[in-house]
């Protein structure tokens, strides 16, 4: 049983082709925790072909400052990367990460100075793996009066989330309240993403 959400918006299509037709491009928002400390990281992001934003033009205040909706965090992203010195005090200018959490955007914090860029792919399935983590406890403490099993996917725009309960609970009106209740976990964890589809399956009741 499938119970979609919509915020904003039909399902689909999620993405499109990169023009430069590399298909693991994606979307960064690079944040320099001191202005220009990343300058060489981006450039090697964006020769690699990812597309990367910033909260703020140079020198200039935060973009969604005038217009929430120019916030990059209003749109897409599947990774946030932090840019910092070893040792070195988060600052003002790292507000992004901020946004970035409350949108559940995944989030890696990265040392400029290190020699050679890390897998951006690695760090972004690592941090997406501790994102999605969060929407199913989330999904489990509402749940907690069932003994629920919770697995949830994410594409842009969409959480996806599949529960699976007791036979026992296999009617009608226990599936649609499971399933209402998974949406209003992911809804108050995520209150800015566009569609929560939520599917309910049964396992067998133990012998």
């Amino acid at each position: 049983m499938a119970h979609p959400d919509h915020n904003s918006g039909d399902i689909g299509p999620w993405s499109e082709a990169p023009a430069n037709g590399l298909a693991n491009a994606m979307r960064l928002l690079l944040i320099e925790s001191t202005p220009g400390n990343a300058r060489e990281i981006g450039s090697h992001l964006v020769t690699d072909g990812h597309e990367v934003v910033h909260c703020a033009d140079e020198h200039g205040p935060c973009r969604g400052s005038t217009h929430h909706m120019e916030c990059p965090a209003e749109q897409h992203l599947d990774l946030a990367i932090v840019a910092r010195e070893p040792d070195a005090v988060r600052t003002l200018a790292e507000m992004g990460s901020v946004c970035a959490t409350r949108h559940r955007v995944p989030l890696m914090e990265l040392d400029p100075t290190q020699e050679g860029l890390p897998s951006v792919a690695v760090a972004q399935a690592i941090a997406l793996r501790a994102t999605l983590a969060g929407y199913a406890t989330a999904i489990r403490h509402e749940l907690a009066h069932l003994p629920a099993l919770v697995e949830v996917r994410r594409t842009p725009d969409l959480i996806h989330a599949t529960v699976q309960v007791p036979e026992s609970l296999n009617t009608p009106q226990a599936l649609s309240a499971v399933a209402d209740r998974a949406r209003k976990a992911v809804r108050e964890y995520d209150p800015y993403v566009k569609v929560i589809d939520v599917s309910v399956v049964c396992y067998p009741d133990p012998a």
